[in-house]
């Protein structure tokens, strides 16, 4: 047993180094490896070091401390009273250190960044973030609305959500919901006087040179055996939010996706006025291949919260 006296040394010992404990964790942490298994060669391997390199790690220690930590024999090593107290503390030093580096590691919040296109971002994401962030105290949440083509493997974004054919090379791509394109007005808009040929127009495009399908009136006027009148009223916007906003001004009619105007439907303060629809794109999940956690449950959250709302039927489709 360990006298008072060898204590009060080991103690007076361990104030003396305080000052240079930065040069002692190595030796600390090393000694505790030999005496967990009581083996140099064990402890040598775990820590990567030559046998003579722990050896001088140990006896540098026990310099340091003027104390001599253990007991050498020929086939085996034992600890001294003094080199078991000196164990009970590094053990439960290196202990302490480790939680507070994990509790620091789960507590750190992480950047998840969400591309999209501007009209899901402030009709699906944007309104219903708070309810992913509640899922997720500890991440933050980036939206980037963008119409651009993404580079998933530039590590920039963790999930897109993109608007196309769904021919993504070398991703993970996952088909979110189909789309088609409507003719809407206005909540109060009297159909009974509608007439194509003079009703005020509205237009958004968002790069065509990104999207092999022609969407848009004139198209939609032409699979009827109708064409635009020279000199009707039209105004061109390149973002659909700003067709949204402009219809529900009262402006004119405009053709829209159904998926990006479903809340507007659902309140009542747009209305489909023609039955005719265009085939349109689809929306798409796309990931690296290492998704993690926050990747899938991100995809789950938005499945779910787009089909509460929508009337049809979640897709579980994967084209990659």
């Amino acid at each position: 047993m360990m006298s008072l006296h060898a204590i009060s040394e080991l103690n007076s010992s361990v104030v003396l180094i305080m000052s240079d404990l930065h040069y002692s964790l190595e030796q600390l942490l090393a000694f505790q490896y030999v005496a967990d298994d009581m083996s140099f060669k064990k402890a040598a391997e775990k820590l990567h070091l030559s046998s003579t390199a722990l050896s001088h790690r140990i006896s540098k220690l026990e310099k340091l401390l003027e104390i001599k930590l253990f007991e050498r024999k020929t086939r085996a090593i034992s600890l001294t009273p003094e080199g078991e107290y000196l164990y009970k503390h590094v053990q439960n030093g290196f202990m302490t250190i480790q939680k507070a580096l994990n509790d620091l590691q789960q507590k750190k919040q992480k950047m998840f960044t969400i591309t999209t296109t501007p009209p899901f971002a402030s009709e699906w994401l944007i309104p219903y973030l708070p309810e992913l962030q509640a899922l997720f105290p500890q991440v933050i949440f980036r939206v980037h609305a963008s119409y651009d083509p993404v580079n998933m493997l530039t590590d920039q974004y963790d999930l897109a959500i993109r608007y196309g054919l769904g021919a993504y090379r070398d991703l993970n791509t996952e088909l979110l919901v189909n789309d088609e394109y409507v003719a809407v007005s206005h909540a109060f808009f009297d159909e009974n006087t509608l007439d194509w040929s003079t009703v005020p127009l509205i237009h958004f495009s968002w790069g065509e040179e990104y999207c092999p399908l022609k969407i848009n009136w004139q198209v939609w006027y032409q699979n009827q055996g109708m064409q635009i009148s020279a000199g009707q009223r039209q105004v061109f916007y390149n973002e659909e939010n700003h067709a949204i906003q402009a219809v529900l001004s009262g402006q004119g009619v405009a053709l829209l996706s159904s998926v990006a105007i479903n809340n507007y439907l659902k309140h009542g303060t747009l209305k489909v006025i023609s039955p005719f629809k265009l085939s349109a794109m689809n929306y798409y999940f796309l990931s690296r291949s290492n998704e993690d956690e926050v990747v899938n449950k991100t995809k789950a959250w938005c499945r779910e919260k787009l089909f509460s709302v929508i009337d049809c039927e979640p897709s579980a489709t994967w084209i990659n």
